[in-house]
């Protein structure tokens, strides 16, 4: 009786587990990453040759750059490769059909300064 509980315990553990990642495969949220884009990535370090950006998922990628070739822009609007820095929030379009990661397109998102009034 106990082999036949822990058996069907497994087995739903293991339904679930196989569930929950066909679904998470199947949803086709413009928001996630996929193997082109990465959206909402940190930068973390930005040198002439590449940019290095930590991903939602805690990943740290490292990304081949171009100033001819990459375009960047911030609200539509093209920025220079020069004005994005460490922390910016970015999402970036990358080049299927090279064979190293080089980013295509950056996109990044608009800073939200916040200011603190003190109050006497």
């Amino acid at each position: 009786m106990k082999h036949r509980f822990a058996a069907s315990i497994l087995t739903i553990f293991v339904l679930t587990l196989f569930s929950a990642t066909v679904f998470a495969a199947a949803n086709n949220d413009p928001k996630d990453d996929t193997d082109v884009y990465m959206v909402n990535a940190r930068v973390t370090e930005v040198t002439d040759a590449h940019i290095s950006v930590m991903a939602r998922t805690g990943v740290e990628h490292v990304i081949a750059i171009d100033c001819t070739s990459t375009n960047v822009a911030i609200d539509g609007r093209a920025i220079s490769l020069k004005d994005v820095r460490e922390g910016d929030v970015i999402t970036i379009e990358l080049d299927a059909n090279n064979p190293v990661k080089f980013a295509k397109n950056i996109n990044v998102q608009p800073a939200r300064d916040q200011v603190a009034n003190l109050v006497p």
